[in-house]
């Protein structure tokens, strides 16, 4: 079983997936960080059921410093860009024969020609995994629709057809892909 930690949150996936955690690659941070600007996800996982980019964010303890953040639309920005940045790393990757992104980009790519893209249109998944307190006041809480958050999302990422998902713990159990979270 592969472990990941981000923050309070523990992910663990089968030894038959592959996983990375992007944005503490080396070609991540020695490459793809060094273009201003550039952001990366937190987790690539690819499993029989395709490629799934995951970002994590763990608001508990932070609804106040956030809630501006999900209501402007801060946090989907900043997603949708770390999706599309992601992709094109894995491409820059494939081009410098990266071996630790390998497997990412080899699902992605022809593994003769890496500018070439698969004819078996690569199912790719991303997933914000959200967790945040309920407010204490029901007379205020401000509470996002996880389902807005998906269509935003869906819409943003049309070009690249990417499906998306928005999940917390709760809905996670109910939904689960094949990897297990706690925290």
């Amino acid at each position: 079983m592969e472990t990941i930690t981000e923050g309070k949150l523990v992910f663990t996936f089968p030894d038959t997936w592959t996983v990375n955690k992007y944005d503490e690659s080396h070609f991540f941070r020695n490459h793809v960080d060094k273009c201003q600007g550039s952001k990366g996800i937190d987790i690539l996982a690819l499993s029989e059921k395709g490629l799934f980019f995951i970002e994590i964010k763990d608001f508990r303890g932070y609804r106040i410093e956030n809630k501006q953040r999900l209501k402007s639309g801060e946090l989907l920005i900043e997603v949708t860009q770390k999706v599309r940045d992601t992709l094109a790393g894995l491409y820059a990757a494939c081009r410098w024969q990266t071996e630790e992104l390998a497997p990412f980009y080899n699902y992605l790519y022809t593994k003769s020609k890496c500018a070439r893209l698969a004819r078996h249109q690569p199912k790719i998944t991303s997933i914000l995994f959200l967790e945040q307190d309920k407010s204490p006041n029901p007379l205020k809480r401000f509470e996002i629709s996880y389902s807005d958050f998906e269509n935003t999302m869906k819409h943003q990422l049309k070009f690249l057809n990417i499906n998306c998902l928005v999940y917390n713990q709760e809905i996670y159990a109910k939904k689960q892909l094949g990897w297990f979270v706690r925290g």
